[in-house]
This record gives structure tokens, sequence and C-alpha cells, in this order.
């Protein structure tokens, strides 16, 4: 294949989430409604559970709603409402790619649909995503980033040297997605959002899939409201579901 083609074949699978082969419903959105939001890359599957404003929960990379189980539980004990999603491509919803354009496109949807939102929890992808959000104007009193990248499609370094593609076809694939979405999208970096939000930014240290300090540290020193919380032994997506992690994002965002 040409340097092109190579370039294209690794642009594909990075923008395309693998699908579970079993879709999975967190215990609490069990009762709760499934509604389908429309969005320009497909139908959004979303939950509501409670009333009044809620939380808006948005999950990372081939992962699903299922993830937020604990924390719904959590935030439902204490009287709060939860919103929580499967992103284009994954879950329950429809849809092929999923671009943080398009991520931030099915959040501002659903928080259309569903809200009004409050708050906004993000796992891993789920930052870069939100961050895309609320630089097109979605408002929230608080932000919640645990293990977010910052973005600059790194990633796709790890995935070429996985697969022993050579460096070129990476540079190549970057140059080809900015020239299909922009310049300033294709260099997005959640550290330069700058958002003055109060945030909570949770990092463990033993991240091995999203380091803390050259991601957390600096979106923490860069966002002028934000305060920066560190653990261990977590590693990338326990985190989410820590109970000490889960009593610390609870407190902040009630």
């Amino acid at each position: 294949m040409s340097l092109d083609e190579q370039a294209r074949a690794l642009l594909s699978e990075a923008l395309t989430p693998k699908r579970r082969a079993r879709q999975r419903l967190a215990e609490p959105l069990q009762r709760a409604q499934q509604v389908e939001v429309e969005t320009p890359s497909g139908k959004i599957a979303a939950w509501r559970l409670g009333e009044g404003p809620a939380v808006l929960l948005v999950h990372g990379w081939q992962d699903d709603n299922s993830l937020w189980g604990p924390l719904i539980h959590a935030l439902a004990d204490i009287g709060i409402a939860s919103v929580a999603f499967d992103l284009p491509g994954h879950g329950f919803s429809t849809g092929s790619n999923c671009t943080p354009v398009a991520a931030s496109e099915a959040i501002e949807a659903v928080a259309r649909e569903l809200g009004p939102i409050d708050a906004v929890v993000t796992h891993s992808f789920g930052g870069p995503a939100t961050g895309f959000a609320l630089m097109n104007g979605f408002s929230v009193r608080r932000v919640v980033l645990v293990a977010a990248p910052r973005g600059r499609n790194k990633g796709w370094f790890r995935m070429a040297e996985e697969r022993g593609i050579p460096v070129e076809v990476v540079h190549r694939a970057r140059e080809l997605y900015a020239n299909d979405v922009g310049p300033e999208r294709a260099n997005f970096d959640l550290a330069n959002v700058a958002s003055p939000v109060e945030t909570l930014v949770l990092h463990s240290m033993d991240d091995d899939a999203v380091e803390w300090d050259d991601n957390s540290q600096v979106i923490a020193q860069q966002w002028p409201n934000a305060e920066l919380v560190l653990c261990d032994g977590l590693g990338h997506r326990m985190i989410a579901q820590d109970r000490g992690v889960i009593e610390r994002i609870v407190t902040f965002v009630a």
C-alpha cells in the first residue's frame, strides 16, 4: 500500500471503536426509560434517572454507560439525578466512527434532550469530547475530569508502535485528519480550553493508558479553577468505580 493508503487505514482504525460482543446496561438504569436522541452521527441511546438538575456522565473510548453504575447509585442516594448515554459507535448507540467532534455533538444533543444539566463527569476520552462541547458553548456549573487525556492524537503513535507501523504513517494520518476536520480541531488540546468552570481533575499515578503528569497535571495547571487530586493503584478504568473516588466526586458536584 502507498503511504496515503496506510495512513487512511490507520486513521479509520483510530476513529472506529470496537463494539463489545454484548451490550451492557448499568444496573440502576434498568429502572430508567431508554431515549433515542438524534445526532448527525446517528441515534444516541440515553437514560435519565431522577428529577431536577442532573449530572451528565460521559464514558471513555470503547466503554459504555455501565461504567457509571456505582456513581449513579451514589448520586441517587442523596437525591441527585443522573443522565447517562452511550457515545456514537458504542453500546446501544448507532454509528460506527466516533471522532471528538461527533462525541461533543452527542453530549450537547443529550444535554438539550434530557436536561437541565448541572454538572458533567467524564472518564478518559470523555474529557476531550466534553472540552469540545465547552468550546461550543455547552455550559455547566462544575466539571469532573477522570483520567482525561489532553487529546492531540498521541494515542495513534502507541497504536502504530503496537502494530509495527512506521512513524511516518502516523504523521501522514495526522496531516490527512487535519485536512478533513481543520487544523484547530486536529490539534485540539484539552489543557488549552482553560475553562473557568469549577473543575475537579482526578488521576491514578499508575495509569498506563494516560500518563497523569503529561495530561491531568497540565490540565489542572492551565484551567484557572481546577483542583488536581492524585491517587495510586487504581489504573485507568477502576478509578471511575472506586468508592473513595466516587465519594469525592459526589461531594464536589453536590
